[in-house]
Protein backbone atom coordinates (compact mmCIF):
# COMPACT_ATOMS: atom_id res chain seq x y z
CA UNK A 1 0.00 0.00 0.00
CA UNK A 2 1.48 3.34 -0.70
CA UNK A 3 2.28 5.30 2.48
CA UNK A 4 4.50 7.88 1.43
CA UNK A 5 8.60 8.34 1.28
CA UNK A 6 10.31 6.61 4.04
CA UNK A 7 14.32 5.61 4.72
CA UNK A 8 16.26 2.84 6.66
CA UNK A 9 19.39 3.00 8.53
CA UNK A 10 22.19 1.56 7.50
CA UNK A 11 22.78 -2.40 8.60
CA UNK A 12 25.57 -2.71 11.03
CA UNK A 13 27.64 -4.72 9.35
CA UNK A 14 27.29 -2.52 6.14
CA UNK A 15 30.51 -0.58 4.26
CA UNK A 16 28.54 1.85 2.28
CA UNK A 17 29.02 5.30 3.16
CA UNK A 18 25.67 6.21 3.67
CA UNK A 19 24.14 6.19 7.03
CA UNK A 20 20.24 5.99 5.38
CA UNK A 21 18.40 5.03 2.31
CA UNK A 22 15.74 6.88 1.24
CA UNK A 23 12.82 5.58 -0.94
CA UNK A 24 10.12 6.80 -3.01
CA UNK A 25 6.29 6.18 -3.64
CA UNK A 26 7.29 2.87 -5.69
CA UNK A 27 10.37 1.70 -3.11
CA UNK A 28 12.90 2.85 -5.14
CA UNK A 29 15.83 4.60 -4.21
CA UNK A 30 15.43 8.39 -3.94
CA UNK A 31 19.08 9.74 -4.45
CA UNK A 32 18.35 13.31 -3.76
CA UNK A 33 17.96 12.77 -0.18
CA UNK A 34 20.23 10.06 0.45
CA UNK A 35 23.04 12.61 -0.50
CA UNK A 36 21.60 15.09 1.44
CA UNK A 37 21.15 13.59 4.69
CA UNK A 38 25.26 12.24 3.86
CA UNK A 39 26.52 15.75 2.72
CA UNK A 40 24.69 17.62 5.81
CA UNK A 41 25.63 15.12 8.51
CA UNK A 42 28.83 16.86 9.39
CA UNK A 43 27.21 20.02 9.45
CA UNK A 44 24.53 19.62 11.01
CA UNK A 45 23.71 18.29 14.74
CA UNK A 46 22.19 14.93 14.55
CA UNK A 47 18.43 15.84 15.52
CA UNK A 48 18.86 18.48 13.69
CA UNK A 49 19.24 16.18 10.42
CA UNK A 50 16.97 13.78 11.39
CA UNK A 51 14.12 16.54 12.29
CA UNK A 52 14.91 18.16 8.95
CA UNK A 53 14.46 14.12 7.15
CA UNK A 54 11.25 14.33 9.08
CA UNK A 55 10.35 17.77 7.70
CA UNK A 56 11.18 17.12 4.19
CA UNK A 57 9.72 13.91 3.08
CA UNK A 58 5.90 14.70 3.66
CA UNK A 59 6.05 17.38 1.54
CA UNK A 60 8.15 14.97 -1.57
CA UNK A 61 5.70 12.77 -0.85
CA UNK A 62 2.83 15.21 -1.60
CA UNK A 63 4.94 16.49 -4.29
CA UNK A 64 4.63 13.52 -6.08
CA UNK A 65 1.14 13.08 -5.44
CA UNK A 66 -0.79 16.58 -5.88
CA UNK A 67 2.07 19.30 -6.84
CA UNK A 68 0.35 20.94 -10.73
CA UNK A 69 2.34 24.26 -12.05
CA UNK A 70 1.36 25.66 -15.05
CA UNK A 71 -0.49 22.38 -16.06
CA UNK A 72 2.25 19.95 -15.61
CA UNK A 73 3.71 17.89 -12.82
CA UNK A 74 5.87 19.82 -10.56
CA UNK A 75 9.53 17.55 -9.47
CA UNK A 76 11.87 18.42 -6.68
CA UNK A 77 14.47 19.76 -9.94
CA UNK A 78 11.52 21.74 -11.92
CA UNK A 79 12.56 24.83 -12.54
CA UNK A 80 12.56 27.67 -9.94
CA UNK A 81 9.40 29.59 -10.39
CA UNK A 82 7.89 25.88 -10.34
CA UNK A 83 9.20 25.15 -6.95
CA UNK A 84 8.84 27.86 -5.54
CA UNK A 85 5.27 27.67 -6.45
CA UNK A 86 4.81 23.95 -4.92
CA UNK A 87 6.12 24.95 -1.61
CA UNK A 88 3.97 27.59 -1.67
CA UNK A 89 1.11 25.44 -1.99
CA UNK A 90 2.36 23.07 0.49
CA UNK A 91 2.42 25.60 3.22
CA UNK A 92 -1.10 27.02 2.37
CA UNK A 93 -2.74 23.19 1.71
CA UNK A 94 -0.69 20.80 3.65
CA UNK A 95 0.41 23.13 6.81
CA UNK A 96 -2.28 25.27 6.84
CA UNK A 97 -0.50 28.30 6.72
CA UNK A 98 -1.74 31.91 5.57
CA UNK A 99 0.67 32.88 2.63
CA UNK A 100 1.00 36.28 1.81
CA UNK A 101 3.03 37.20 -1.87
CA UNK A 102 4.82 40.31 -1.52
CA UNK A 103 6.52 41.95 -4.70
CA UNK A 104 9.71 39.84 -4.40
CA UNK A 105 8.78 37.35 -1.40
CA UNK A 106 6.49 35.72 1.03
CA UNK A 107 5.24 36.17 4.11
CA UNK A 108 4.23 32.61 6.13
CA UNK A 109 1.85 32.97 9.31
CA UNK A 110 0.77 30.28 11.44
CA UNK A 111 -2.89 29.88 11.82
CA UNK A 112 -4.51 27.16 14.86
CA UNK A 113 -4.41 24.26 12.43
CA UNK A 114 -0.56 24.37 11.31
CA UNK A 115 1.87 22.17 12.83
CA UNK A 116 4.90 23.61 15.14
CA UNK A 117 7.19 22.24 11.99
CA UNK A 118 6.57 25.23 9.54
CA UNK A 119 9.97 27.06 9.88
CA UNK A 120 11.82 23.56 10.61
CA UNK A 121 9.94 22.66 7.23
CA UNK A 122 11.07 25.85 5.22
CA UNK A 123 14.59 25.92 6.93
CA UNK A 124 15.32 22.23 5.85
CA UNK A 125 13.91 22.79 2.08
CA UNK A 126 16.24 25.67 2.17
CA UNK A 127 19.15 24.04 2.84
CA UNK A 128 18.27 20.48 0.72
CA UNK A 129 18.53 22.67 -1.92
CA UNK A 130 21.54 24.61 -1.01
CA UNK A 131 23.37 20.99 -0.71
CA UNK A 132 21.99 20.27 -4.83
CA UNK A 133 23.35 23.17 -5.68
CA UNK A 134 26.65 22.56 -4.25
CA UNK A 135 27.00 19.46 -5.51
CA UNK A 136 25.67 20.43 -9.17
CA UNK A 137 22.94 18.16 -9.13
CA UNK A 138 20.20 21.28 -9.08
CA UNK A 139 20.93 22.36 -12.50
CA UNK A 140 19.27 25.51 -12.16
CA UNK A 141 21.56 27.10 -9.99
CA UNK A 142 19.40 29.72 -8.29
CA UNK A 143 18.00 27.95 -4.64
CA UNK A 144 14.10 28.55 -5.07
CA UNK A 145 13.60 28.94 -0.97
CA UNK A 146 16.29 31.93 -0.92
CA UNK A 147 15.12 35.78 -0.85
CA UNK A 148 17.77 37.14 -3.84
CA UNK A 149 17.37 40.64 -2.94
CA UNK A 150 18.21 39.76 0.74
CA UNK A 151 21.07 38.25 0.50
CA UNK A 152 22.60 40.76 -2.15
CA UNK A 153 21.07 43.48 1.24
CA UNK A 154 23.51 41.34 3.63
CA UNK A 155 26.68 41.02 1.62
CA UNK A 156 26.49 44.75 0.59
CA UNK A 157 25.79 45.07 4.37
CA UNK A 158 29.17 43.36 5.05
CA UNK A 159 30.96 45.78 3.00
CA UNK A 160 29.44 49.03 4.58
CA UNK A 161 28.57 47.98 7.86
CA UNK A 162 30.17 48.78 11.37
CA UNK A 163 32.00 45.61 10.70
CA UNK A 164 33.24 46.62 7.59
CA UNK A 165 35.77 44.06 5.81
CA UNK A 166 34.90 41.18 8.31
CA UNK A 167 32.49 38.09 6.69
CA UNK A 168 29.66 37.72 8.74
CA UNK A 169 27.78 33.96 8.87
CA UNK A 170 25.95 32.47 6.06
CA UNK A 171 22.09 31.94 6.43
CA UNK A 172 22.73 28.66 5.23
CA UNK A 173 26.19 28.19 6.99
CA UNK A 174 24.91 25.45 9.14
CA UNK A 175 24.22 27.02 12.55
CA UNK A 176 21.34 25.71 14.60
CA UNK A 177 18.02 27.16 13.94
CA UNK A 178 17.42 29.10 17.14
CA UNK A 179 21.00 31.06 16.20
CA UNK A 180 20.41 31.67 12.76
CA UNK A 181 16.18 33.32 13.96
CA UNK A 182 18.11 35.32 16.36
CA UNK A 183 21.31 36.23 14.89
CA UNK A 184 19.48 37.81 11.82
CA UNK A 185 16.21 40.05 12.36
CA UNK A 186 14.70 39.45 8.82
CA UNK A 187 16.00 35.96 6.86
CA UNK A 188 16.86 35.76 3.80
CA UNK A 189 14.33 32.92 3.41
CA UNK A 190 11.79 33.84 -0.26
CA UNK A 191 9.35 32.21 3.02
CA UNK A 192 9.71 34.28 6.03
CA UNK A 193 7.45 32.63 8.81
CA UNK A 194 6.78 35.74 11.07
CA UNK A 195 5.36 34.12 13.92
CA UNK A 196 7.06 31.35 14.54
CA UNK A 197 8.16 30.62 18.14
CA UNK A 198 11.08 28.61 18.26
CA UNK A 199 12.30 27.94 22.06
CA UNK A 200 10.46 25.36 24.07
CA UNK A 201 9.16 26.01 27.57
CA UNK A 202 11.45 23.90 29.38
CA UNK A 203 14.33 25.77 27.33
CA UNK A 204 13.34 29.01 28.72
CA UNK A 205 12.89 27.67 32.16
CA UNK A 206 15.48 29.75 33.93
CA UNK A 207 15.58 26.98 37.18
CA UNK A 208 15.92 23.65 35.17
CA UNK A 209 19.66 23.26 35.93
CA UNK A 210 18.61 23.37 39.24
CA UNK A 211 15.70 20.70 39.11
CA UNK A 212 17.99 18.41 37.40
CA UNK A 213 20.47 19.02 40.27
CA UNK A 214 17.67 18.34 43.10
CA UNK A 215 16.90 15.16 40.91
CA UNK A 216 19.81 13.79 41.18
CA UNK A 217 20.15 14.06 44.70
CA UNK A 218 16.71 12.52 45.25
CA UNK A 219 17.91 9.35 43.39
CA UNK A 220 21.69 9.43 45.03
CA UNK A 221 23.78 10.57 42.03
CA UNK A 222 27.76 10.35 42.79
CA UNK A 223 29.49 13.22 42.69
CA UNK A 224 30.67 12.16 38.98
CA UNK A 225 27.10 12.19 37.51
CA UNK A 226 26.31 15.85 39.62
CA UNK A 227 29.55 17.21 38.11
CA UNK A 228 28.75 15.80 34.55
CA UNK A 229 25.32 17.20 34.84
CA UNK A 230 26.85 21.11 35.97
CA UNK A 231 29.47 21.00 33.04
CA UNK A 232 26.44 20.21 30.63
CA UNK A 233 24.30 23.40 31.62
CA UNK A 234 27.68 25.44 32.40
CA UNK A 235 29.53 25.47 29.30
CA UNK A 236 26.44 23.70 26.75
CA UNK A 237 29.03 21.19 25.16
CA UNK A 238 27.45 17.86 24.34
CA UNK A 239 27.23 14.88 26.96
CA UNK A 240 29.75 13.13 25.11
CA UNK A 241 32.44 16.09 24.89
CA UNK A 242 32.05 15.77 28.65
CA UNK A 243 32.53 12.59 29.60
CA UNK A 244 35.70 11.72 27.17
CA UNK A 245 37.70 14.51 28.74
CA UNK A 246 40.76 13.62 30.03
CA UNK A 247 43.45 14.69 32.48
CA UNK A 248 45.21 16.43 29.79
CA UNK A 249 42.45 18.44 28.54
CA UNK A 250 42.50 20.24 31.34
CA UNK A 251 45.61 21.33 31.95
CA UNK A 252 46.47 22.22 28.35
CA UNK A 253 44.51 25.20 28.42
CA UNK A 254 45.84 28.48 29.52
CA UNK A 255 43.11 29.16 32.36
CA UNK A 256 41.96 27.09 35.49
CA UNK A 257 38.19 27.43 34.84
CA UNK A 258 38.57 25.89 30.90
CA UNK A 259 39.33 22.63 29.26
CA UNK A 260 39.67 21.18 25.82
CA UNK A 261 37.28 19.13 24.26
CA UNK A 262 36.48 17.30 21.34
CA UNK A 263 34.36 18.96 19.01
CA UNK A 264 32.25 16.75 17.06
CA UNK A 265 32.98 16.06 13.49
CA UNK A 266 36.56 17.59 14.24
CA UNK A 267 37.95 14.06 14.00
CA UNK A 268 39.35 13.80 17.44
CA UNK A 269 40.90 17.13 17.06
CA UNK A 270 40.57 19.11 20.36
CA UNK A 271 39.92 22.38 18.71
CA UNK A 272 36.74 23.60 20.91
CA UNK A 273 37.25 24.87 25.00
CA UNK A 274 34.59 24.61 27.43
CA UNK A 275 34.66 26.92 30.65
CA UNK A 276 33.03 26.47 33.77
CA UNK A 277 32.70 27.97 37.49
CA UNK A 278 34.93 27.64 40.38
CA UNK A 279 32.66 25.70 42.10
CA UNK A 280 32.21 22.78 39.41
CA UNK A 281 35.79 22.34 39.56
CA UNK A 282 35.85 22.40 43.33
CA UNK A 283 33.72 19.76 42.74
CA UNK A 284 35.93 17.88 39.50
CA UNK A 285 38.55 17.61 42.10
CA UNK A 286 36.54 16.50 44.77
CA UNK A 287 35.36 13.75 42.23
CA UNK A 288 39.14 12.97 41.32
CA UNK A 289 40.55 12.96 45.03
CA UNK A 290 37.65 10.35 46.03
CA UNK A 291 35.39 8.53 43.85
CA UNK A 292 37.61 8.14 41.36
CA UNK A 293 40.94 7.52 43.44
CA UNK A 294 39.02 5.00 45.26
CA UNK A 295 38.63 2.92 41.88
CA UNK A 296 42.64 3.68 40.54
CA UNK A 297 44.80 0.82 41.19
CA UNK A 298 47.41 3.45 41.98
CA UNK A 299 44.86 5.91 43.89
CA UNK A 300 46.45 8.78 42.34
CA UNK A 301 45.38 12.47 43.13
CA UNK A 302 44.25 15.33 40.52
CA UNK A 303 47.57 16.98 40.34
CA UNK A 304 49.74 13.25 39.84
CA UNK A 305 47.64 11.25 36.95
CA UNK A 306 49.07 11.55 33.67
CA UNK A 307 47.63 13.32 30.46
CA UNK A 308 46.50 10.92 29.37
CA UNK A 309 44.15 9.29 32.43
CA UNK A 310 40.45 9.99 31.69
CA UNK A 311 38.52 12.00 34.05
CA UNK A 312 35.62 9.84 34.52
CA UNK A 313 35.76 6.22 35.19
CA UNK A 314 33.28 3.42 35.69
CA UNK A 315 33.35 1.31 39.34
CA UNK A 316 35.59 -1.19 36.96
CA UNK A 317 38.47 1.05 36.15
CA UNK A 318 37.16 1.68 32.69
CA UNK A 319 36.82 4.54 30.98
CA UNK A 320 32.77 6.22 31.61
CA UNK A 321 30.97 5.40 28.47
CA UNK A 322 27.43 7.66 27.46
CA UNK A 323 25.34 4.62 27.76
CA UNK A 324 26.82 3.74 31.21
CA UNK A 325 26.48 7.58 32.42
CA UNK A 326 23.02 8.20 30.78
CA UNK A 327 21.14 5.25 32.61
CA UNK A 328 21.84 7.33 35.54
CA UNK A 329 20.47 10.72 34.02
CA UNK A 330 17.36 9.04 33.23
CA UNK A 331 16.57 7.71 36.41
CA UNK A 332 16.69 10.83 38.17
CA UNK A 333 14.51 12.99 35.06
CA UNK A 334 11.72 9.80 35.11
CA UNK A 335 11.80 10.38 39.44
CA UNK A 336 11.51 14.07 39.09
CA UNK A 337 8.66 13.47 36.84
CA UNK A 338 10.84 15.42 33.79
CA UNK A 339 10.91 14.23 30.06
CA UNK A 340 14.47 15.78 29.16
CA UNK A 341 17.41 14.08 26.88
CA UNK A 342 20.78 16.06 28.31
CA UNK A 343 20.97 17.60 24.56
CA UNK A 344 18.02 19.86 25.81
CA UNK A 345 20.87 21.10 28.37
CA UNK A 346 22.60 22.63 25.86
CA UNK A 347 19.62 23.87 24.31
CA UNK A 348 18.63 25.24 27.54
CA UNK A 349 22.58 27.18 27.69
CA UNK A 350 22.33 28.42 24.06
CA UNK A 351 18.41 29.58 25.08
CA UNK A 352 19.67 31.67 27.99
CA UNK A 353 23.22 32.96 27.01
CA UNK A 354 21.01 34.72 23.88
CA UNK A 355 18.49 35.96 26.79
CA UNK A 356 21.65 37.51 28.08
CA UNK A 357 23.17 38.69 24.91
CA UNK A 358 19.65 40.61 24.11
CA UNK A 359 19.31 42.12 27.51
CA UNK A 360 23.16 43.35 27.31
CA UNK A 361 23.93 44.47 24.48
CA UNK A 362 24.66 48.31 23.74
CA UNK A 363 24.23 48.48 20.35
CA UNK A 364 23.49 46.83 16.71
CA UNK A 365 27.24 46.00 16.48
CA UNK A 366 28.29 44.26 20.35
CA UNK A 367 25.01 42.57 19.67
CA UNK A 368 26.50 41.08 16.32
CA UNK A 369 29.92 40.49 17.89
CA UNK A 370 28.64 38.98 20.94
CA UNK A 371 26.29 36.31 18.52
CA UNK A 372 29.57 35.54 16.35
CA UNK A 373 31.15 34.76 19.37
CA UNK A 374 28.45 32.27 20.83
CA UNK A 375 28.86 30.74 17.38
CA UNK A 376 32.38 30.37 17.51
CA UNK A 377 32.22 29.01 21.10
CA UNK A 378 29.66 26.22 20.40
CA UNK A 379 31.57 25.31 17.47
CA UNK A 380 28.61 25.43 15.10
CA UNK A 381 29.49 24.82 11.41
CA UNK A 382 29.32 27.83 9.37
CA UNK A 383 30.02 26.95 5.65
CA UNK A 384 33.58 27.50 4.18
CA UNK A 385 33.95 30.75 5.75
CA UNK A 386 33.89 29.50 8.84
CA UNK A 387 37.59 29.99 8.88
CA UNK A 388 37.67 33.96 7.81
CA UNK A 389 34.92 34.60 10.61
CA UNK A 390 37.27 33.37 13.07
CA UNK A 391 40.29 34.67 11.95
CA UNK A 392 38.46 38.13 11.53
CA UNK A 393 36.46 39.56 14.61
CA UNK A 394 36.20 36.60 17.47
CA UNK A 395 39.33 36.39 20.77
CA UNK A 396 39.14 34.23 23.19
CA UNK A 397 39.30 36.79 25.70
CA UNK A 398 36.10 38.19 24.67
CA UNK A 399 34.44 35.02 24.47
CA UNK A 400 35.37 34.07 28.17
CA UNK A 401 34.30 38.08 29.37
CA UNK A 402 30.89 37.06 27.77
CA UNK A 403 30.74 33.52 29.46
CA UNK A 404 31.99 34.43 33.34
CA UNK A 405 28.96 37.01 32.81
CA UNK A 406 27.00 34.15 32.03
CA UNK A 407 28.20 31.68 34.94
CA UNK A 408 27.60 34.63 37.19
CA UNK A 409 24.28 34.87 36.83
CA UNK A 410 23.33 31.58 36.59
CA UNK A 411 25.06 31.23 40.20
CA UNK A 412 23.24 33.93 41.19
CA UNK A 413 20.11 32.27 40.10
CA UNK A 414 20.68 29.08 41.75
CA UNK A 415 21.43 30.52 45.11
CA UNK A 416 17.93 32.19 44.56
CA UNK A 417 16.14 28.69 43.50
CA UNK A 418 17.87 27.03 46.45
CA UNK A 419 16.54 29.97 48.95
CA UNK A 420 12.86 29.53 47.82
CA UNK A 421 12.87 32.55 45.61
CA UNK A 422 12.19 31.02 41.98
CA UNK A 423 9.45 31.13 40.23
CA UNK A 424 6.82 27.76 40.13
CA UNK A 425 8.23 25.08 38.30
CA UNK A 426 7.10 24.88 34.53
CA UNK A 427 7.16 20.82 33.01
CA UNK A 428 9.00 20.82 29.94
CA UNK A 429 7.92 19.64 26.84
CA UNK A 430 7.58 16.26 25.91
CA UNK A 431 9.79 14.98 23.45
CA UNK A 432 8.05 14.70 20.06
CA UNK A 433 8.23 11.23 18.67
CA UNK A 434 10.15 10.65 15.26
CA UNK A 435 9.06 9.71 11.89
CA UNK A 436 10.56 9.72 8.60
CA UNK A 437 9.33 9.98 4.89
CA UNK A 438 11.30 11.03 1.07
CA UNK A 439 11.63 12.59 -2.77
CA UNK A 440 12.13 11.24 -7.08
CA UNK A 441 13.96 10.81 -9.73
CA UNK A 442 17.27 12.14 -10.98
CA UNK A 443 20.41 11.31 -13.44
CA UNK A 444 20.86 8.20 -14.23
CA UNK A 445 24.79 8.45 -13.11
CA UNK A 446 23.48 9.53 -9.67
CA UNK A 447 20.79 6.99 -9.54
CA UNK A 448 23.58 4.33 -10.16
CA UNK A 449 25.40 5.20 -7.23
CA UNK A 450 27.46 2.26 -6.71
CA UNK A 451 27.58 3.52 -2.37
CA UNK A 452 23.44 3.79 -2.93
CA UNK A 453 23.03 0.64 -4.94
CA UNK A 454 24.91 -1.67 -2.37
CA UNK A 455 23.33 -0.12 0.59
CA UNK A 456 19.23 -0.69 -0.86
CA UNK A 457 20.66 -4.71 -2.07
CA UNK A 458 21.75 -5.10 2.12
CA UNK A 459 18.67 -3.66 3.18
CA UNK A 460 16.93 -6.21 0.51
CA UNK A 461 18.65 -9.28 1.75
CA UNK A 462 18.59 -8.00 5.55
Amino acid sequence: MEVGYYYKKRPEKSKSKYEVLVFDLEHKPFPPVIIFYDDQKGRLAKNTLRSYLNALLPFFTWLDRYSIYQGQRVKWDSEVDAVRHAVETYLKDELKCAVIIKDDYSTVEKTVNSPSSAQQFVSAANTFYKTMIRKNIYLYKINPLIHIQDKAKNEQSEQTGEREGKPRMSAQGGTEEAVEATHRRWTDSYFKVINDEWIPVVIADKDLPYQVYNAGKKVGWTLRETVIARLLFETGARASEIIEMTMGDYRKRRKILEANVIDKGSRKVRRKFIRFTNDTLTLLKRYVNTERREVDPLGLKFEQLPDSAPIFLTQRNTPLSHNSWYRHWVKAIQAEGLSLNPHKARHWYVTNRMRMIKETAQNEGELKQKMDELVVYMAWRSGEDMLDVYEHFFTEEEAVKAIDEFTASMKKQEQEYLKGRSSKRKKPEKKQAETVEVPTSIMADIQEDPDIAGLFEELENG
